[in-house]
């Protein structure tokens, strides 16, 4: 009897785990587990949570990239409401525009994407949602984790990844260029291991063989977001000049 539940239990954080999107794996390791606030800058994981987007869009079969651009391919519902808004914009567009584009408009809807991301987390009981107010006026709600059991199995997957242990996938290799575009690799795999294996995360993220044309869109989303994050850093000096 003991064995029959913890075999049902252990398939249920499996198909827990399975329903969540990129995107949503991306905003578990971001978020301090008990103190339930983010850990990456909000200016820099919008653009992350963008190229997350895209690329459970495309993964959905709702959009491709062609001759460089973003075109819808079909406009149906996903259910899942940060992406259905994300290929709502996009469908939306004039024209089709660049990744790089998208990551920067996407990218500014940042505080959209996390609502609905954080919602949906809740939802599944992974989460839970703290009132908390600053000055008792203004809203700072805090997101600490309820069942640690799907982020467990994410952190362990890279992590055994980045150890060579287990051979990524397409999605791995796009969730671990995430964490590092997003400065989380100390957060997911620890100080210790992120200071030895930071050659090695990104001769990962470089060298993976991709078996698809996914690999064009990984490549597109990490230099695109690379590029946002380089035109950040660059403009406050440039103002202080």
């Amino acid at each position: 009897m003991g064995y029959r539940n913890t075999k049902t239990l252990t398939e249920k954080m499996h198909n827990t785990t399975q329903k969540l999107s990129i995107l949503d794996q991306l905003m578990l390791l971001a978020i301090d587990d008990n103190k339930g606030t983010f850990v990456s800058d909000y200016s820099i994981f919008g653009y992350c949570l963008a190229g997350a987007a895209l690329y459970d869009l495309t993964l959905k079969g709702k959009i491709v990239i062609e001759n460089e651009r973003v075109k819808v391919i079909n406009r149906e519902k996903v259910n899942d409401l940060a992406l259905d808004k994300c290929l709502e914009m996009i469908d939306q567009s004039k024209k089709e525009r660049k990744v790089k584009t998208w990551i920067d408009k996407l990218g500014q809807r940042e505080k959209s994407l996390r609502k609905h991301s954080l919602n949906k987390l809740i939802g599944l009981n992974i989460l839970e949602e703290k009132e908390d107010k600053i000055l008792w006026i203004f809203s700072n709600n805090k997101y600490p984790t309820k069942n640690e059991i799907p982020e467990n199995v994410i952190r362990k997957r890279l992590m055994d990844i980045i150890q060579e242990e287990q051979s990524p996938d397409n999605n791995d290799i796009m969730l671990i260029s995430l964490v590092n575009a997003c400065s989380l690799n100390k957060e997911v795999y620890g100080k210790k291991v992120a200071k030895e294996k930071k050659k090695e995360i990104k001769a990962i993220i470089k060298n993976y063989q991709f078996a698809d044309e996914t690999s064009t869109l990984i490549k597109e989303i990490h230099e695109s977001i690379i590029a946002a994050l380089t035109i950040i850093m660059i403009v406050p000096v440039i103002a202080a000049t």
